[in-house]
């Protein structure tokens, strides 16, 4: 009978761990609560833990400042909604240690692709180090 509950348990909380983090655009202030857990970490583990689908993409890596992707999860139309009613849309900015990230030449983004994250972009950046993360904005489409 112990061995079962013991079973039952770990099943549990290995069930827990299976879901993704931030299941909803409000959510992703939970990735500053645990950051920790992503530092050090691929790009790619980071990014399994957020549901909500990415509508914008960038990856910038000036000389200055640690290169870093730029994530949304509206479309350019919400964002221009919400900036229309004072709100600016929640955005996160993924820091990694990596300082070649060529988004237009290495994944050769087109006119359509250019702001769009693809299957392509984590193949050829997921395995990037993440050394931090900022979040801005507050405004979300969350029902």
């Amino acid at each position: 009978m112990r061995l079962i509950i013991i079973i039952l348990t770990l099943l549990g909380s290995s069930t827990c761990l299976a879901q993704e983090l931030v299941k909803k655009q409000s959510d992703l202030r939970l990735l500053i609560d645990q950051r920790e857990r992503f530092i050090n970490k691929p790009l790619k583990d980071l990014l399994k833990e957020i549901k909500p689908p990415i509508k914008y993409a960038f990856g910038t890596d000036y000389t200055d400042i640690p290169a870093y992707f730029t994530f949304k999860f509206v479309t350019s139309q919400q964002t221009d909604s919400l900036r229309k009613r004072g709100l600016e849309p929640i955005t996160i900015y993924i820091y990694v240690k990596e300082e070649n990230i060529d988004w237009f030449d290495l994944t050769k983004k087109t006119k359509e692709t250019g702001l769009t994250w693809t299957a392509e972009d984590l193949r050829n950046y997921g395995d990037f180090t993440v050394i931090g993360i900022r979040i801005s904005g507050e405004a979300t489409t969350d029902n």
